[in-house]
């Protein structure tokens, strides 16, 4: 096997944050948002591939969102391998293929590595070693995905189940499991050889278009025709919008993860955290009192809250357990232990045709 092998960091940049409504929006969504540190999810991701290991990044996306990125990745001094525009969201087998298409054209010597952009991982070298320690089974043909360490019994996350040893830290995937109940899940922890799954793949584009057109041919042949008549413009990849939506939405976790017998998983701790709600941002930021205050605001016999404001001054008494967002003139108030449900005002939102709120 070759030493020298790259990777091209492909990063996915498609999703809406409809669970971080209002902060997150259509025209702004999280990724494109300092939620954790100073700087934006998306400007995180791409600093997390950095070093000799790494080609330019990739970026899939949908057109409105293709400046925003190109503006924060010459923020940080990053250059973009390429922007590839989605005409329409169709989950992240589609995406996985035309990333394997492209980078057959562009370093057809690299693996690919596949990442959302709104993933907070606080363990960035950790991360490169994990990647580095996946790399031979991806090139002896295996489609690795990396298994967080649970740090308890979460019922958010699918979980990966760890077979038998194939090489130095990767081993065979034993079974993909849904989200479980609370008992189930502290059952995988008991056991143990049970990790989350983040969503994060390497994989050659040949492994990958070898399998998916066994289980999706569909998927491919769409997904080839889309690309074949990309409009090239402004250093974007623009693919064709009949072709790419034409392409089955589906995700790569059950379009080939889950069918083929090459999945493999590398295990790690990285400090990883999905910041999928309210829930997950608050426990990332919470200080003093359980708390996170940004903004004007008086919080008097307050706890274990998340309040954000982006102008209004916002006090609150005797709080315990809520998320309070105002932003750019909306304004969200959920408790915590519901925030997985403020995807519901979103689709409320969108049934009313309330587009100026979206």
């Amino acid at each position: 096997m070759r030493r020298d092998i790259k990777i091209i960091p492909v990063i996915l940049s498609g999703g809406a944050g409809s669970r971080l409504w209002p902060a997150s929006r259509q025209s702004m969504p999280k990724q494109l948002l300092p939620l954790v540190t100073d700087e934006t999810m998306v400007q995180e991701t791409a600093r997390r591939f950095s070093g000799d290991l790494f080609h330019n990044p990739v970026f899939i996306c949908n057109e409105v969102h293709a400046e925003p990125i190109q503006a924060q990745m010459a923020e940080i001094n990053q250059e973009i391998g390429a922007i590839i525009v989605e005409p329409i969201g169709r989950n992240t087998a589609p995406c996985a293929v035309v990333a394997a298409l492209h980078a057959q054209l562009s370093n057809p010597e690299a693996l690919i590595l596949l990442a959302p952009a709104d993933h907070h991982v606080t363990k960035s070298d950790a991360f490169r070693r994990s990647v580095a320690a996946a790399i031979p089974a991806a090139q002896a043909g295996r489609l690795v995905t990396f298994g967080i360490a649970p740090t308890g019994p979460e019922t958010g996350y699918g979980y990966i189940q760890q077979g038998e040893a194939i090489g130095p830290g990767s081993f065979d995937v034993a079974g993909f499991k849904e989200k479980p109940d609370a008992i189930t899940a502290q059952s995988y922890l008991d056991t143990g050889g049970y990790h989350w799954n983040a969503g994060i793949f390497l994989f050659s584009p040949e492994t990958l278009l070898s399998e998916m057109k066994k289980f999706h041919p569909d998927i491919v042949s769409h997904a080839e025709v889309a690309y074949k008549k990309a409009n090239l413009d402004s250093g974007k990849v623009s693919l064709d919008a009949q072709a790419f939506a034409d392409c089955p939405s589906e995700s790569i976790d059950y379009a080939v993860m889950e069918p083929t017998q090459q999945a493999a998983v590398v295990p790690c701790d990285i400090g990883w955290n999905d910041i999928g709600s309210f829930t997950s941002l608050h426990s990332i930021k919470k200080g003093e009192n359980g708390n996170s205050l940004t903004g004007d605001i008086i919080a008097y016999n307050t706890a274990n809250s998340l309040i954000v404001t982006d102008g209004p001054l916002v006090t609150t008494v005797g709080v315990d357990g809520f998320a309070i967002i105002v932003k750019d003139g909306a304004i969200l108030v959920t408790k915590l232990d519901a925030a997985q449900d403020v995807k519901k005002i979103v689709e409320t939102l969108k049934a009313t045709d309330r587009k100026d709120l979206l």
